[in-house]
C-alpha cells in the first residue's frame, strides 16, 4: 500500500463525510460536547464473572485507542495472565512467533492452538491448521473485546479460552462519521474511515482500514488491510437480525532471527471473506442469539525453506485454502427464580495445504481434509435469596461433543456457586475445557493421529468482586488448571505427550480517584507443578492513569513487567523450548481535543511506546523496536 494513496483516499473521505454531517452535527454539538462525568479506566473495561462462573476481562473502545492498540496483541498485552508475541510495529507473521495470544499458558501459535477468536461470534482460524490469525482478526472497528480467561463451555466449545469481539454499530438515531490517521517511525502508517447510522428500525456501519510499515529491520515489510459492513433491522423491540461482512488482506514479511541471513522469500500473505447472519433476541423471559457463518480463507505463504528450520531444504510455496461454516445458538429461558440454558453448536473446518518447489512447480507435500462437530448444550441456575440481602445461584450444565473425525466423544461439564451481596461478589466455579485435533494432525502425522484424544482442561477457581461505591473496584482469584492428553510434536508424529498442571493467582483494581483522574493496577502469578510451560511467566503486572488534564487536554499512561518465560520454537530444526528474558515497558498517550483549535470534533494525539526505549524482546532473535512515537488526528461527525 502506498502511505500517501491512503492519505489522499483519508482526505477525500473526510471532506465527504463533512459534507454529508455538517447539518446533523451542529444540531447536537451541544449535546455531544458535553463534559465527561467519569474518566474510563485506563488498560481495560471490567472484570465480570457471570453467575455460571464464565471469567472475562473486557477491553472497550475507548481503552483500545488509549493503549494505541493497532491488533490484538497490543490490545491485550496489558491484561495480567495473558501474554503475546510480536516483533513488529504492525503486522503478525503468521508463519512464525509474529503474532500470538496467550491465556494462562494456553495459545494461539502453533497448529491446532488451544485459544479461540471469534468476530461477534463466529471463529476466526485457518481451518486447515485450526489456528487463528492475527492478521485476520482486526481490531479497528472492534467495540469492545472480551477475554474469558477460563474454559467456558457454555460459550466458547472446543476451546480452553477465548477473545471474542464485539463490532461497532448505531443503536439510536442518527448518523455518524470518522476518520483517523497515525504515522509513526520506520514509513509506519495507520489509518481508517468508518460511517454508520440509524433510520428507524435499519441500522447500518461501514468502514475501511489500512496499515503499512517498512519494520524495524530489513525485508520487514506489512502491508494490511480489511473492510467491514453491518446491516441490520429491528424485527421488533426484542429481536433483531444483521448481516455482517468483513474482508481482509495481509501481506507480511519475516526479517529472521538476529544473526542470521536476511530471508529473500519469506512472506506471509493471507486473504479472508467471512460473511454472518446473526439473530438476537432480548425479552424479560427469553434471551439469546443463533448465527450462521461461512469464512472464505487463504494462505500464500512464500518460504526461502519448504521445511522451517531445515537449511537445505529447498524455496518455495506453502499454500492454504479453507472453507469454515457452522451454526451457533445459546438462548435463557427464565422462569421465576430459575434459568434454563440450551444451545448448539454446529461446525465444519476444512480444506487443502500443499507445499510447491519452487524449482521445478512439482507438489512436494499436502493434504486435504474435512472435519465437523456437533456440540449441543444444556444448564441451569436458580436464585435463591437469603437473609441479609444475600443471593445464593448455584449453576450447573454439560456440553457433549461428536465429530465426524476418528477421535471419541466427549463430555464438558461446567458448575458454579456463587453468593451476592449488593457491591459485594463471592464465587466457586469449575469447567472442563476440551480442544479436537484438527485435519493437520491428519495430514502431517499419519501414523499417528488415529490413537490421538483431546485435550482436556479443567479448571477450578475461587475468588471474589468489590465495588467500593463509586470510588473503586477490587477482584481477586486463585485458580488450579489440569491438561490432561496434552498434544505434542515428535518425530514419530504428534502424540498425547502426558499431563500438566498450574497453580495461579490474579488481582486487578480500579480506582476512581476523582471524575478527572482513574487507576488501574493488576498483577498474575503462575506456577506450573511439573515442567516449564510455554508462555506463562511466573509474574506479570501492569498498571495505568488515565487523567483528563483540562476540559481538552487528556493524558493516558500505562506499564507492563512481564517475568522471564519460555517460548515452544516450532521452527528450530527440533521443536523446544527456549527462554525469553524478563522485561519492564513504560507507554504514554497525550490528546488534544480538536475543539480547543477549531470548531471539529475529535482530537489530536501523541503516543510513545517503550518511554525508556528498553531492549526486549517477545521471542529469542526478534527484537522489539526501540522507542516508537505515534502522531494522529481523528475527525468526528454526527
Amino acid at each position: 500500500m502506498n502511505p500517501r494513496f491512503f492519505i489522499a483516499v483519508t482526505t477525500i473521505s473526510l471532506t465527504t463525510s463533512l459534507h454529508l454531517f455538517s447539518a446533523t452535527s451542529s444540531e447536537t454539538s451541544s449535546t455531544n460536547n458535553a463534559d465527561v462525568i467519569v474518566t474510563a479506566s485506563p488498560v481495560r473495561a471490567f472484570e465480570k464473572v457471570s453467575p455460571d462462573g464464565a471469567d472475562t476481562v473486557t477491553v472497550g473502545r475507548q481503552q483500545l485507542e488509549r493503549l494505541n492498540a493497532a491488533d490484538l496483541p497490543t490490545a491485550l498485552r496489558q491484561i495480567p495472565g495473558v501474554t503475546v508475541s510480536r516483533y513488529s510495529p504492525i503486522g503478525a507473521y503468521g508463519g512464525g512467533q509474529g503474532g500470538s495470544i496467550y491465556i494462562r499458558g494456553s495459545g494461539t501459535s502453533r497448529p491446532g492452538s488451544e485459544i479461540k477468536i471469534y468476530t461477534e461470534g463466529a471463529p476466526r482460524e485457518s481451518g486447515v491448521w485450526s489456528h487463528p490469525l492475527m492478521d485476520i482478526a482486526p481490531i479497528t472497528f472492534a467495540e469492545e473485546v472480551t477475554v474469558a480467561r477460563n474454559p467456558q463451555p457454555q460459550r466458547y466449545p472446543d476451546t480452553f479460552g477465548a477473545v471474542d469481539m464485539k463490532l461497532r454499530r448505531r443503536t439510536t438515531s442518527g448518523h455518524e462519521a470518522e476518520g483517523r490517521i497515525i504515522y509513526s517511525r520506520h514509513k509506519t502508517v495507520l489509518g481508517d474511515i468508518a460511517a454508520g447510522g440509524k433510520e428507524g428500525s435499519f441500522d447500518y456501519y461501514l468502514g475501511i482500514a489500512g496499515g503499512h510499515s517498512s519494520g524495524t529491520r530489513e525485508h520487514n515489510h506489512a502491508d494490511l488491510w480489511n473492510l467491514y459492513l453491518r446491516a441490520g433491522w429491528e424485527l421488533s423491540p426484542e429481536d433483531t437480525v444483521a448481516y455482517i461482512y468483513q474482508r481482509t488482506d495481509n501481506k507480511v514479511e519475516d526479517p529472521g532471527p538476529i544473526g542470521s541471513p536476511t530471508p529473500i522469500r519469506d512472506r506471509f500473505d493471507t486473504i479472508t471473506d467471512t460473511h454472518i447472519l446473526r439473530y438476537d433476541h432480548q425479552s424479560d423471559l427469553t434471551s439469546g442469539y443463533a448465527l450462521f457463518y461461512y469464512e472464505d480463507g487463504s494462505i500464500r505463504w512464500r518460504k526461502d525453506h519448504l521445511s522451517d528450520g531445515v537449511i537445505t531444504s529447498p524455496p518455495g510455496w506453502s499454500n492454504t485454502d479453507w472453507h469454515n461454516y457452522g451454526l451457533r445458538s445459546a438462548f435463557d429461558i427464565q422462569i421465576e427464580h430459575l434459568t434454563l440454558s440450551a444451545g448448539l453448536d454446529w461446525w465444519s473446518e476444512g480444506g487443502n495445504t500443499r507445499n510447491i518447489r519452487e524449482l521445478d512447480r512439482n507438489h512436494v507435500f499436502g493434504y486435504r481434509g474435512r472435519f465437523s462437530t456437533f456440540a449441543p448444550l444444556a444448564g441451569l441456575r436458580y436464585e435463591q435469596p437469603l437473609r441479609g440481602n444475600w443471593t445464593l445461584t448455584p449453576a450447573a450444565g454439560l456440553r457433549f461433543y461428536h465429530t465426524t473425525s476418528a477421535f471419541d466423544d466427549a463430555w464438558a461439564p461446567y458448575a458454579a456457586l456463587t453468593a451476592k451481596r449488593e457491591e459485594l461478589q463471592l464465587y466457586l466455579s469449575y469447567a472442563r475445557g476440551i480442544h479436537y485435533p484438527g485435519i493437520y494432525a491428519q495430514g502431517t502425522s499419519p501414523n499417528t493421529w488415529r490413537q490421538l484424544d483431546a485435550e482436556k482442561l479443567d479448571t477450578t477457581s475461587l475468588g471474589f468482586r468489590y465495588d467500593v461505591g463509586e470510588a473503586a473496584t477490587l477482584s481477586a482469584s486463585i485458580y488450579h488448571s489440569s491438561i490432561n492428553n496434552r498434544m505434542e510434536s515428535t518425530a514419530a508424529g504428534l502424540i498425547n505427550s502426558g499431563d500438566t498442571s498450574v497453580n495461579g493467582c490474579e488481582i486487578a483494581a480500579h480506582i476512581y480517584a476523582t471524575s478527572d483522574l482513574t487507576l488501574f493496577a493488576g498483577a498474575a502469578y503462575a506456577n506450573p507443578r511439573q515442567r516449564a510451560v510455554s508462555r506463562l511467566p511466573e509474574i506479570t503486572f501492569s498498571a495505568g492513569a488515565s487523567w483528563r488534564i483540562t476540559r481538552y487536554l487528556h493524558w493516558d499512561t500505562d506499564c507492563q513487567y512481564v517475568a522471564s518465560q519460555y517460548a515452544h520454537s516450532m521452527r528450530s530444526p527440533n521443536p523446544m523450548l527456549v527462554k525469553v528474558d524478563d522485561f519492564f515497558i513504560l507507554n504514554t498517550r497525550l490528546s488534544l481535543d480538536l475543539q480547543a483549535l477549531s470548531r471539529l470534533h475529535g482530537e489530536l494525539t501523541l503516543a510513545i511506546e517503550n518511554v525508556l526505549d528498553k531492549n526486549y524482546s517477545y521471542f529469542p532473535g526478534y527484537p522489539m523496536p526501540g522507542a516508537m512515537a505515534y502522531a494522529g488526528v481523528k475527525v468526528k461527525f454526527w
